[in-house]
């Protein structure tokens, strides 16, 4: 049980977050005089990546994300179109809150939908009306020019309070209605053979096919499930955007009798996002001592502590021809046989409750987190009762 809960932090998932003690969380004091809610500018970047890596995620684990060199090109993932508002305090940036826009796949068809994300508040000014303030220029600016109807955020499942403020329109907030639960598997690196394929399967890596028949078949395949992004041959050969650090041999892709079967891509994200260790509690720490001989035994990069960061990659861009989970399993087999010479630690794979694929992961020992997939409007406009059946679809490289 100890091990499974160290473990447990293993996925990198960037999320809106809020925190709020119980006791104050009905009893907000006034906004601090001299602190303004701003549009963030360039010159702001150094300051918003310290508000970022000074204010961990709590859980079992204090974590924290360290964007360096440049928060905004970290946020480059989650839309083609951003603004950002930080609230200053004196000469100190003490917030910060991050909207983006894109094309996402809904009930079959293309939508410019938003994100909200990147939420951060230091903790003398998170029982204040701040969070409110935040929401109001989201909002301003949204009724302006973002042109979407409906916005997507993320929440860790047993963030509580969190996911009680959003979902009660507390502090003047609109209400968000979760959408599902995002299933993050962490799968360990260690060394593994390659799989044998069947007859007529091969597996090739993306240069080999070419980025137009890859966004072809994603944009074909993905519009099957809810908020499937939508690619073009341009996102996948661009060197920032929207797969910012993916590169097009970084796809993995199945072809039946030289037909495109099955995609997958392996999207390490650390050079400009990482999720570093703030502490562990005194029993982590010990098993993290005690594991580092079977570390060794199986090859695998060693468990990192205090004020060092998970080496990570995120699986994407996860498009099965009719959910087929025989390709599915070859295609992570391939991608971890090839990321174990990496040095990563894990292999994380985020896939919605309900969907098919998830019975592939079955087959391997790897250890969750749960993230609550939330909607909301900001015009009043009702998703729950336009979306039809089709199973949701989140890039968890994207969040």
């Amino acid at each position: 049980m100890a091990l499974k809960q160290f473990f447990l932090i293993s996925c990198p998932v960037k999320t809106f977050i809020f925190k709020m003690t119980d006791k104050n969380k009905n009893h907000l004091r006034k906004f601090p005089s001299g602190t303004v809610v701003r549009e963030a500018r360039p010159e702001d970047d150094a300051q918003i990546c310290a508000l970022i890596r000074r204010n961990s995620m709590s859980g079992r684990i204090s974590l924290t994300t360290d964007c360096e060199p440049s928060f905004f090109s970290m946020i480059e993932v989650e839309g083609h179109a951003h603004r950002v508002a930080v609230a200053q305090s004196g000469r100190e940036i003490v917030g910060v809150a991050s909207m983006a826009r894109r094309r996402i796949f809904f009930n079959g068809q293309p939508e410019a939908f938003g994100y909200l994300g990147s939420l951060r508040i230091d903790a003398s000014f998170r029982n204040t009306t701040l969070l409110a303030r935040f929401y109001n220029i989201l909002k301003k600016w949204h009724k302006e020019d973002f042109g979407v109807r409906f916005y997507l955020s993320a929440i860790p499942q047993d963030n509580r309070i969190a996911r009680d403020t959003v979902t009660t329109g507390r502090a003047g907030m609109p209400v968000f209605h979760n959408t599902g639960i995002l299933y993050n598997a962490a799968i360990p690196l260690f060394k593994r053979p390659l799989p044998r394929l069947p007859d007529r399967i091969r597996i090739v890596r993306g240069s080999e096919v070419g980025a137009g028949p890859i966004a072809d078949f994603l944009n074909r395949v993905g519009s099957e499930k809810q908020f499937f992004p939508v690619y073009t041959a341009d996102d996948i050969l661009a060197a920032n955007g929207i797969l910012r650090g993916l590169h097009l041999d970084d796809f993995y892709v199945a072809l039946r009798d030289a037909k495109i079967t099955g995609i997958t891509a392996c999207w390490n994200q650390f050079p400009f996002r990482r999720i570093m260790i703030a502490d562990y509690p005194w029993y982590l720490q010990w098993l993290r001592r005690m594991s580092s001989p079977l570390a060794k035994l199986l090859h695998m990069a060693p468990i990192p502590g205090p004020g060092e960061p998970l080496y990570n990659a995120n699986a994407a861009c996860i498009a099965i021809e009719n959910n087929n989970q025989q390709i599915f399993d070859l295609l992570l087999k391939t991608i971890l046989h090839h990321e174990h010479h990496t040095g990563k630690a894990f292999l994380v794979v985020g896939l919605m409750t309900g969907d098919p694929l998830m019975r592939a992961l079955r087959n391997y020992l790897h250890l969750a987190t749960r993230t609550c997939v939330y909607v909301m409007s900001l015009d009043g406009f009702d998703i729950l009762s336009e979306r039809d059946g089709r199973i949701p679809y989140v890039e968890i490289g994207s969040l």
